[in-house]
């Protein structure tokens, strides 16, 4: 644990001046790194692992640390599981993103790839890690790879941050990021799945059926809870569109799969053709008007908690 919080403490400036970080911040870091997982050698966090970071703060704070310090050693942890929270303070976050490049690439270039069956020390969780952060926009993977690859004791061949850096489409990620960027695991495991979509037939498809109703919305003042009236349609193509609506409103759900959602949202495709060809939505009469745009907003947002479609190309 020694060598690795040194060769933490040498990533660490790296890191924070390729995020932008502040003179003054880099010192806070460069002090937290040196303390860094101290406590995991004391018997409370011995006895009681999921106490790691908590004990470090208090230690810090006893010791006549800063609260700075306190908390950048607390949330070097963070984040423990999926749906846990993120580091809140520059100096946590730059830790806790050294830290995990630290061990991404020391265990890579040891021969401890994941497969399709498993990851026994970790990797996927710990590369969701690294990557998803409030500096999510700032953050460049491959050049953070290779500066933790510099302090490696051991050479680190290009192939292997290759083999990392698997280009994700950035478009890709930060849709995902967008409507998932608290939730780490649900969304780097979006980012993967929507990213072989994007090499397909099929999401284009599903992103231009969307790009419709929520271009028509766009900028007029439609309330998020305002109800449609089925009373009020005039055509068979709003009444289809509606009662498709209503059925993908009870399959689509924030916490499914990037390709559940694709594969819910197919039979929105021909209900949305035909109401853009017969129907026509800004009409005179504003009670027809409005329940049209309520009906279209209402499915435009279905994607939300899922991503945000209208980053992607073909929108």
């Amino acid at each position: 644990m020694l060598d690795k919080m040194t060769r933490v403490q040498g990533l660490v400036t790296d890191v924070g001046l390729s995020l932008g970080i502040t003179e003054d911040t880099l010192q806070v870091i460069q002090d937290a790194a040196s303390l860094a997982m101290s406590d995991l050698s004391s018997s409370v966090v011995t006895e009681f692992t999921s106490l790691a970071g908590v004990m470090a703060r208090h230690y810090a704070l006893r010791d006549g640390y800063s609260e700075q310090i306190a908390e950048a050693l607390f949330e070097i942890t963070l984040p423990r599981f999926s749906g846990d929270i993120l580091p809140k303070t520059d100096a946590g976050t730059v830790l806790a993103i050294a830290d995990r490049l630290d061990s991404l690439v020391g265990l890579f270039a040891a021969g401890c790839q994941p497969t399709s069956t498993n990851d026994p020390f970790g990797l996927r969780r710990i590369s969701y890690g690294a990557t998803v952060s409030r500096y999510q926009e700032k953050f460049e993977l491959r050049h953070a790879l290779e500066l933790a690859a510099a302090v490696q004791p051991m050479k680190v061949e290009a192939q292997i941050i290759d083999d990392m850096d698997q280009g994700l489409n950035p478009e890709v990620v930060r849709s995902v990021l967008a409507q998932r960027a608290n939730r780490p695991y649900l969304a780097a495991k979006s980012a993967y799945k929507m990213n072989a979509l994007s090499e397909g037939e099929l999401l284009p498809k599903i992103i231009e059926a969307y790009s419709r109703p929520t271009r028509i919305v766009r900028g007029k003042d439609v309330a998020d809870d305002l109800e449609v009236d089925e009373a009020v349609f005039e055509t068979k193509e709003e009444r289809a569109l509606w009662s498709t609506f209503a059925l993908l409103r009870s399959k689509i759900h924030t916490d499914m799969e990037v390709d559940d959602f694709v594969e819910a949202s197919l039979p929105l495709l021909q209900p949305l053709e035909d109401f853009f060809n017969h129907v026509f939505v800004m009409v005179e009469d504003e009670r027809i008007r409005m329940n049209r745009l309520a009906l279209l907003r209402k499915i435009s947002d279905l994607p939300k908690g899922i991503a945000d479609l209208s980053i992607l190309p073909g929108f």
